[in-house]
């Protein structure tokens, strides 16, 4: 898989899905009455979409850092007087 094509389906605009998914995963184990097999099913379903949302999260803060670094360089009072 490509790094474009990764970053386009695990991207930010992903999140939210991600996070809703893993929501539902925890309230069905919440509510118990499942089998052991079903539960071990979702329990590395979510745990799966954890990384996702871990990767999603650590390349937001790589980019806020990257935005941070221009915001340094860049004068604040630029073409004021």
């Amino acid at each position: 898989m490509t790094p474009k094509k990764v970053e386009k389906e695990d991207g930010p605009d992903r999140f939210e899905e991600y996070l809703e998914k893993l929501r539902s995963i925890v309230e069905k184990m919440e509510e118990g009455g499942l089998g052991l097999e079903e539960s071990l099913k979702l329990f590395e379903e979510g745990i799966n979409l954890s990384r996702l949302l871990f990767g999603i999260l650590n390349r937001a803060e790589g980019q806020v850092e990257e935005l941070l670094k221009t915001m340094e360089r860049v004068p604040f009072n630029r073409g004021e007087e």
